[in-house]
């Protein structure tokens, strides 16, 4: 599979990358400013910026799939919505189907309990408009026609796979929730990419 990444120098995409080379997968490594400090003989390295429709319309011929995974507070209000137009609209001028993003629990369900208090107050405060954005991307992905799948993790840490993470189909914050490995993520990610399990579905993980 010829794989593209949006977001891939960030501490989630980066792992995304190394997970679908290690699967044998070619990739393109979609960058803004952050390098990725890899190489691979099957990993090609494209810089961009995911707000520049020409970029990414550039960027996006000969792939099979495409992830988006954008850190929750990478470059500005509005970054995901706008990014995630210009992908779908690439992906449609190309006859690209499959698609994941990577998202946050408490999407469309900020004010749920299975999130703590102290997140919760976040969500309605510091991170408002950063759950303003993400909820305008999953619009975007839902109304388009792709075989996309979204991934909302319960919190992110830098610790290593544990293949042991808890997940819900419908996208719901998990109760009890811990967090989650950024590696963890990324191999959900390259799975959803690679079969049909979660296809149209939003995706609650936890640790």
């Amino acid at each position: 599979m010829r794989m593209l990444v949006l977001g891939a120098a960030g501490r989630t995409g980066s792992l995304v990358v190394s997970k679908a080379l290690g699967h044998g997968h070619d990739v393109t490594a979609f960058l803004h400013k952050k390098p990725l400090q890899m190489a691979h003989e099957r990993l090609r390295i494209v810089p961009g910026d995911v707000r520049d429709a020409a970029s990414v319309a550039a960027v996006m011929p000969g792939h099979d799939a495409v992830a988006f995974v954008l850190p929750a507070t990478s470059g500005g209000a509005g970054v995901h919505e706008v990014g995630i137009a210009n992908v779908i609209y690439a992906m449609a001028q190309n006859r690209i189907q499959r698609l994941a993003a990577v998202s946050a629990a408490g999407t469309f369900d900020r004010s749920s309990t299975r999130l703590s208090l102290g997140y919760r107050l976040l969500v309605a405060t510091a991170l408002r408009s950063t759950y303003d954005d993400l909820e305008a991307m999953e619009r975007r992905i839902m109304a388009s026609d792709l075989e996309w799948t979204i991934v909302r993790p319960s919190g992110l840490s830098d610790e290593p796979a544990s293949g042991h993470y808890r997940y819900s189909f419908d996208g719901t914050p998990l109760a009890g929730a811990k967090r989650v490995s950024r590696a963890d993520v990324a191999s959900l990610v390259v799975k959803a990419l690679e079969t049909d399990t979660y296809l149209r579905r939003t995706i609650g993980i936890a640790g």
